[in-house]
C-alpha cells in the first residue's frame, strides 16, 4: 500500500508586512513583503522612485534605497541607506564635444560616512587644468555646513546643493548639468 505524503503550504504560515519610509520622509508604505517571521524581514532592502517619497517634483530620475531597520507588529520600519540616478537619465545628459567630469568623494557627516558620486557635464571641451579646477571647486562645495545626514539629503533632494555647486563652477568654465549620480552609506 502506497503511503500518503502531505506537505505544508509555506504561503499559509507568512504574513504581509508593510514597509514604511523614514519619518523624514513621512513614513509613508513603500512597499510590502511576506515573512514568516519578523527577524527574517530586518535587513531587506527596498527600492522607491524618489518621486514617489519624496515632496521635491522633477526627481523622477531619482531612486532611494531604504533597508528595514526594524519590525513593530506589521510595519516595518527603514532607514535610507543609498541614492542614486537612473543609468538612462545619465546616458541622456552626456554629450559628445563635451568634457564628463567625474568626482569621488568620501565625507563623514554627523557620525556617518558617506561616499558620494558626482558626474559634471561641461558646454563644451576644456583644458585639464580647467577640469582639475572645477573638480577642486566641486570638492570645496561638498564640505557643505549641514550637520546631520537628515539635512544633507534634504538638499540633494531639493537639488539645492547641485545648484550651488553648479554656480560656483561656472565661475571656472561653462557648466550644464552638476547630478549626485550615487550616495551611498557606508
Amino acid at each position: 500500500m502506497a503511503r500518503r505524503i502531505t506537505t505544508k503550504d509555506k504561503w499559509k504560515a507568512k504574513t504581509w508586512y508593510t514597509i514604511v519610509a523614514p519619518k523624514d520622509f513621512g513614513e509613508t508604505p513603500v512597499g510590502e513583503t511576506p515573512a514568516s517571521d519578523p527577524k527574517m524581514v530586518v535587513g531587506r532592502r527596498v527600492e522607491v522612485a524618489a518621486n514617489d517619497v519624496a515632496s521635491g517634483k522633477g526627481l523622477n530620475h531619482v531612486k532611494l534605497i531604504f533597508e528595514v531597520e526594524k519590525v513593530v507588529g506589521t510595519t516595518a520600519h527603514t532607514r535610507l541607506v543609498g541614492y542614486e540616478v537612473v543609468r538612462s537619465y545619465i546616458r541622456s545628459i552626456v554629450r559628445r564635444r563635451r568634457k564628463r567630469i567625474d568626482l569621488v568623494k568620501d565625507l563623514k557627516i554627523g557620525g556617518r560616512k558617506l561616499r558620494v558620486k558626482l558626474i559634471t557635464m561641461t558646454a563644451g571641451k576644456c583644458y585639464a587644468t580647467q577640469e582639475r579646477d572645477i573638480r577642486k571647486v566641486l570638492e570645496e562645495s561638498l564640505k557643505s555646513p549641514a550637520k546631520t545626514v537628515e539635512e544633507f539629503m534634504a538638499s540633494v533632494l531639493s537639488r539645492e546643493l547641485q545648484g550651488s555647486m553648479k554656480e560656483k563652477a561656472k565661475k571656472v568654465f561653462p557648466i550644464t548639468n552638476v547630478e549626485i549620480r550615487r550616495i551611498e552609506f557606508l
